[in-house]
């Protein structure tokens, strides 16, 4: 048996996005993935010219980053205490990288719980967040579940400005012209 890794899109809209991320381990080899979560793929990303990048016939590309912040995290590790996983925002090189997160065994980090959102500050960031596992690899039968919550800026994500730019602006309450 090969090392086995997940991603399942749980939840995307045009507001944040829920990813669930597993991997089990067969004694092969750590896990080192710098874009384990790509921020480009998700809803309503933009291009360049702040057009929708998934749907565009005219796609101008990618824009260099891409808004995301970490509003849950909430994690399984079983890794028989022997090692763990890093979770880290991926700047345009490993070394401009950040870690977010070190997690082991089981918990959370959440909003609710009196946290704040964990903001992108990798030097020259894309907004992709990468997975490194440490020691686990090399243990045949350890694994790890994860799931992220996501919070996107929507000065890269289209949340409804460009449909209908008079009601997302002014709504049903707002004062009109």
């Amino acid at each position: 048996m090969a090392n086995l890794f997940t991603y399942e899109v749980l939840k995307d809209t045009n507001q944040k996005a829920v990813i669930k991320l597993t991997a089990n381990f067969d004694g092969s080899g750590d896990e080192n993935n710098a874009y384990r979560i790509q921020a480009n793929t998700l809803y309503g990303a933009l291009d360049s010219s702040k057009a929708n990048l998934l749907s565009s016939t005219s796609n101008t590309g990618p824009l260099s980053y891409y808004g995301l912040s970490i509003s849950r995290i909430g994690y399984n590790i079983a890794s028989q205490q022997k090692g763990y996983v890093e979770l880290y925002w991926t700047g345009s090189n490993t070394a401009q990288s950040v870690p977010i997160m070190n997690m082991d065994l089981c918990g959370q980090y959440s909003e609710e719980q009196g946290m704040v959102s964990i903001q992108n500050n990798a030097q020259n960031p894309t907004g992709d967040i990468g997975v490194k596992t440490f020691g686990m690899g090399a243990i045949a039968n350890t694994a790890y579940t994860l799931f992220i919550e996501l919070r996107k800026d929507n000065n890269m994500y289209d949340r409804g400005q460009l449909h209908d730019p008079a009601a997302f602006n002014y709504g049903q309450y707002g004062i009109r012209p």
